[in-house]
């Protein structure tokens, strides 16, 4: 039986080795781990693919990752993987990685703190390394985000003469994630780091998504809105952040109000057909939960 089998008839890889009466890892190792998801890489880096016909994965966005800080949600990421690794398939990290404030068009706020390419970079290998430890066998991809974009266009507008050098491209210290602007999922859902703006960002997304199941972040909303049109349903989903709403890098809102969530998002095909999105929310007393389980 194919891993697909299995998983359609006991609901997942760890219940059909409970059931046949063999540890889970046997089980996974005979099946060949992560066979059932294809993943075609674009040359150009503008879009990769991936194929899932049951299966999930699990999409975080704008961790902004600060040197010395793994957040809750960060935290609960890592752990939900880690807890449901039998059922996930690849982990996409949808855009702004790093926060990049000394290498942005904007000035700086009064003295506000921010941190140097290096110790942000750091920080973003550590996070990530934390990830990659839970997320064994799992495919990895990141898009990139317009905080993530910093890194390459500052060094392309500085010092042209240096493009292909080794390390003037945020992919070139990432090597595990394969990037691009855009990943598409079977051929009805469109992860991208932003598309739309404003509070309406995702039903926008999806009204104007030509019939396509539209994923975005760069709101730090977390949330999905769903549009039935002509009897097809389609999904405006918004994947939160895996920062914390109240780390430095966000001093510039200078004390106003903004409605963002920590979170991230968790979605599952069956038979190729994308399921009603699933969250794990960061709660205001600083505890995230996942099913109804306390996570982080």
């Amino acid at each position: 039986m194919t891993r697909d089998d299995l998983k359609q008839q006991y609901g997942s890889i760890r219940a059909a080795a409970r059931a046949m009466g063999m540890a889970e890892t046997t089980l996974r190792e005979r099946l060949g781990r992560g066979q059932s998801v294809q993943v075609t890489l674009s040359e150009k880096k503008s879009v990769n693919t991936l194929k899932i016909r049951s299966g999930s994965i699990v999409i975080g966005s704008d961790a902004h990752y600060s040197p010395g800080l793994a957040t809750t949600a960060h935290k609960a990421f890592c752990n939900v993987i880690a807890e449901y690794s039998s059922d996930i398939d690849a982990v996409i990290l949808n855009g702004d990685l790093l926060d990049g404030a000394r290498i942005s068009k904007h000035a700086r706020i009064g003295w506000q703190k921010t941190y140097s390419v290096k110790e942000e970079l750091h920080a973003v290998q550590e996070r990530l390394a934390e990830i990659e430890k839970v997320a064994r066998g799992m495919k990895l991809l990141r898009t990139t985000g317009n905080h993530d974009i910093r890194f390459d266009s500052k060094l392309a507008a500085m010092a042209p003469e240096y493009e292909g050098v080794q390390g003037f491209a945020l992919a070139d210290h990432l090597p595990r994630w394969h990037d691009s602007y855009r990943i598409d999922v079977n051929d009805d859902t469109k992860i991208i780091h932003a598309v739309a703006n404003g509070m309406h960002a995702a039903y926008n997304n999806v009204v104007k998504g030509s019939g396509f199941h539209v994923v975005t972040g760069h709101t730090h909303r977390l949330q999905a809105v769903q549009f039935r049109g002509f009897g097809q349903l389609r999904y405006g989903i918004e994947t939160g952040m895996l920062a914390d709403p109240e780390q430095d890098e966000f001093a510039y809102l200078t004390g106003r109000n903004a409605n963002w969530q920590s979170g991230f998002a968790v979605l599952t095909w069956r038979d190729g057909e994308l399921l009603y999105p699933e969250f794990c929310a960061v709660r205001d007393d600083g505890k995230a939960y996942f099913r109804g389980q306390r996570v982080a």
